[in-house]
């Protein structure tokens, strides 16, 4: 459903990474600081290759509502979030 969704735009991305990379929780309510640190490195690593894709601006399209933080210090700002249906 994504890719068509972006196929009907026109232009457009498809970044995938795996379940629980999305965001990095901002309490420690599970794991540890060195599980955290990880997530931060997983965020990092989608940043950078939207960057090395070009893409400065972007829409997000996922399934939930998802808060991506840091994302500015790669340049990267979030015009909006759609719903993917």
């Amino acid at each position: 459903a994504a890719l068509a969704r972006i196929a009907a735009a026109g232009a457009g991305v498809s970044v995938y990474l795996r379940d629980g990379a999305a965001g990095v929780p901002l309490k420690q309510d599970e794991g540890t600081e060195q599980a955290r640190q990880k997530q931060w490195l997983d965020v990092g690593l989608g940043a950078q290759i939207l960057r090395d894709l070009g893409a400065t601006r972007i829409r997000t399209l996922a399934s939930r509502d998802l808060n991506y933080v840091g994302l500015r210090g790669f340049g990267i700002e979030i015009e909006g979030n759609d719903a993917l249906t």
